[in-house]
Parts: C-alpha cells; sequence; structure tokens
C-alpha cells in the first residue's frame, strides 16, 4: 500500500473509531472489561455492618481496636489485541473483506482501552507472531497501533494456531486481557498450549466470516482459490448436492469452534462481512456486563438476548 493511501486509511480509522468509542463504547468498555482483581488501598476504623473478613488482625493488634482493610477494584490492565493477517483474511464477497472488518473492531478496542486508560499492546498473528508492540498508555501510542494494523496487508498462510499458543505462554508476555481477532480457519485443537493460554489470561474471540463461507449460490461454474495457499478448484454450483455438502461442513466447522470456545470458558461473538458491526459488538459487550453467556452476533439462530432494562 503507497504511503499517502496508507496514511488516509489510518486517519479514517482514527476519527471513525474515535467518535464511536467517545460516543457509544466508552462506558460499557469500561464495564465488560474489569480490572484484574482488587488492591490493597488503606486501613480504617471498623465499623457496625464491615464485613469480619476484612479485619487487619495485625493493625487492630497493635492499635487495641479492630481496624478493616479497605480495597478497591483495579481499574488499569493489560489489553493484547491479536489480529489475523493470513490470506483468508483478504476475502470478502459483500463490500468489504473480513479483514476491513476485522481493522475497525481492532482499532475500535483500541481507542476504548485508550478511554478506559488501559495499558494496550499489538502481537499480529500469521505464520508467526509478528510484530509485537508491547503495552503503553497514551493517544500517540494507540495511534500507532491503529496504523501498524492500517499497513497490514493480509497474505500468508497460518496452519495452527499453535505459534499464538506459544507466544502468549512465553514469560515476556504479561497476564492479560487477550482480544483474538481471527476467522479461525486454521485448525483449533484443544487442550496443551490453548488450554495453558486460557489458564494464564482472559481470553476472548471476536470471529469474523463471510457469508459465502457458509453457503454457495447457485450460479454455474466457479473456480475457486485457496487464498493461503493459491491452489484452486473448478466446481459447478448448481448442483444441489454439492451446495448441501459445503453448507454442512460450514455449519460443523462453526460448530465444533463453538464448542471448543465454550468448553475453555472463551467469551466470543461471530460478526459477518454482510452486516453492521456496531449493534452487535454492543450486544456482546452487554452480554459480558451483565453475564459470561457466549453467543453469535449477526447469525440469526444465535441472536443476543436484549440487555435487561435498568430497575
Amino acid at each position: 500500500m503507497e504511503l499517502e493511501s496508507l496514511l488516509a486509511r489510518a486517519r479514517r480509522l482514527e476519527v471513525k473509531t474515535r467518535y464511536l468509542a467517545r460516543s457509544h463504547y466508552a462506558g460499557l468498555y469500561r464495564s465488560a472489561f474489569r480490572g484484574q482483581g482488587m488492591e490493597f488501598a488503606e486501613v480504617r476504623e471498623y465499623s457496625d455492618g464491615d464485613d469480619i473478613r476484612l479485619i487487619d488482625w495485625n493493625v487492630s493488634a497493635r492499635s487495641q481496636q479492630f481496624y478493616v482493610k479497605r480495597m478497591v477494584e483495579e481499574r488499569e490492565r493489560s489489553v493484547l489485541l491479536m489480529p489475523d493477517s493470513s490470506g483468508s483474511m483478504a476475502f470478502g464477497s459483500t463490500r468489504r473483506t473480513k479483514f476491513d472488518l476485522l481493522l475497525e473492531l481492532a482499532s475500535l478496542l483500541a481507542v476504548s482501552g485508550f478511554l478506559a486508560k488501559d495499558r494496550v499492546s499489538l502481537a499480529v498473528l500469521g505464520e508467526r507472531v509478528e510484530p509485537y508492540i508491547p503495552a503503553a498508555k497514551g493517544w500517540n501510542h494507540t495511534a500507532r497501533l491503529i496504523r501498524e494494523m492500517a499497513s497490514l496487508s493480509p497474505r500468508g498462510s497460518m496452519a495452527s494456531m499453535d505459534p499464538a499458543w506459544s507466544f502468549l505462554n512465553s514469560p515476556g508476555v504479561p497476564r492479560s486481557l487477550v482480544v483474538l481477532l481471527t476467522d479461525f480457519q486454521a485448525p483449533l485443537r484443544p487442550g496443551g498450549g490453548f488450554s495453558a493460554a486460557c489458564r494464564k489470561h482472559e481470553i476472548i474471540a471476536l470471529l469474523v466470516s463471510d457469508p459465502r463461507e457458509w453457503e454457495l449460490p447457485a450460479v454455474g461454474r466457479l473456480r475457486l482459490v485457496d487464498p493461503e495457499t493459491g491452489r484452486s478448484r473448478l466446481i459447478d454450483t448448481d448442483r444441489a448436492a454439492l451446495r448441501r455438502e459445503y453448507a454442512e461442513r460450514g455449519r460443523r466447522r462453526r460448530e465444533q469452534v463453538a464448542r471448543l470456545l465454550d468448553s475453555l470458558g472463551v467469551d466470543w461473538a461471530e460478526f459477518s462481512t454482510s452486516g453492521e458491526y456496531e449493534s452487535a459488538l454492543r450486544h456482546f459487550l452487554y452480554r459480558r456486563k451483565w453475564g459470561r453467556s457466549p453467543f453469535s452476533a449477526g447469525i440469526a439462530s444465535h441472536s443476543p438476548a436484549a440487555p435487561p432494562a435498568k430497575k
């Protein structure tokens, strides 16, 4: 991508996602992704009704009266964005590709993290995990992340997700909220590195897809090309049996991914290139705020429940 077009693309992302984050997502982001625990603030004298489990026995023994610890929730956290830049992300049968959709989602989360004063880092998935930009705060850092993502061109193959799990489990990567942005075309296997990464980090998965990955239209003969390997195949889409088999394979793969993510406690949502992502992302954040039930956003048979009414 030429430098001028790259800068223009990054600028459009900065402007759009900053507006969306400020107007719709900043509060939801904070409540959906809470701090990682509780930290000590101070001690104060015990009052009727205080939880006796918070009594600081060392201070109480020295002062001859009861004192309790006051704890506050940690608000700052480390957020690691992991966008997929493999060749399969270049596919799109609508007005945009899967990578275009992923780029806006990742940029919106980066800006939301900036507004929440989180430390945000970036690790790009492909045949290997690179580049890696360590976590930092501030708008200059956020703009750098967006420019880095905008400069990516989906290419190459990703034979497995193992490099991602090895990276997340390495000692140099701190415990973080990890946001995987991928189509999960690479085989996703249970156990091993994936399970270890889920124990170390809090992982959520934002899955991007295209309608033609689940169903084929009856438009006669088509030559399909694998964007990662370059292999091509001529098929006759007028054959009803072929279309049924294609749809069944897609259904099985989607169910397999969903079952595995659910079994490991990974919250996930699916976003389609055929629809807008803004309301679907808001629903996902509402579900994160009110419960940890996973769902598929943008798929009619898995529509999320409406957020509960305020009392």
